[in-house]
């Protein structure tokens, strides 16, 4: 093999690798990439419910997340990210003999930057933020021990 054929295979393999990153790099810009979203669920219950978690894809009805809890009273549970794309996310707190299903459904979109679920004895409280700097609150707010406000809140209440 001769040093032409050498530089154009060389060539050729480098536009092939070279096409896959542009494709990144315009979806970076175009703004179609897909970013975790942290999703939280809090149980201010007085029993332990089990709660699921189920996603699905707008347009193709695709299943794009499947997540299951038994949760505590007082407990916070952080489950596996969410993408950030196209989809509806369905929160189900499953009953028994002396309660209720109890089901809440909100919008997934590329702009969710955070999903909190608060689990009440008759409600589920969904909160879908799109706002980046609200979202960084809370999870400051979280972050720095979000017990103690949780305790204030019990001794005004």
């Amino acid at each position: 093999m001769n040093r032409r054929r050498v530089l154009q295979s060389a060539g050729a393999v480098s536009l092939v690798g070279l096409a896959g990153c542009i494709d990144g790099v315009q979806d970076h810009f175009t703004g179609s990439l897909q970013s975790p979203v942290p999703v939280e669920i809090t149980h201010d219950g007085d029993r332990p419910y089990d709660v699921s978690l189920d996603a699905v894809a707008r347009g193709n009805g695709r299943e794009t997340y499947e997540e299951s809890y038994t949760i505590t009273p007082g407990e916070r549970v952080a489950p596996p990210h969410l993408e950030g794309e196209d989809q509806q996310l369905r929160v189900t707190r499953h009953g028994d003999d002396e309660l209720d299903d109890l089901v809440e459904m909100g919008t997934i979109t590329d702009e969710t930057n955070l999903v909190l679920i608060s689990l009440y004895e008759d409600e589920i409280e969904l909160e879908i933020i799109e706002d980046e700097a609200e979202a960084e609150e809370v999870e400051e707010e979280h972050d720095d021990g979000s017990e103690t406000d949780d305790s204030d809140d019990a001794d005004q209440g």
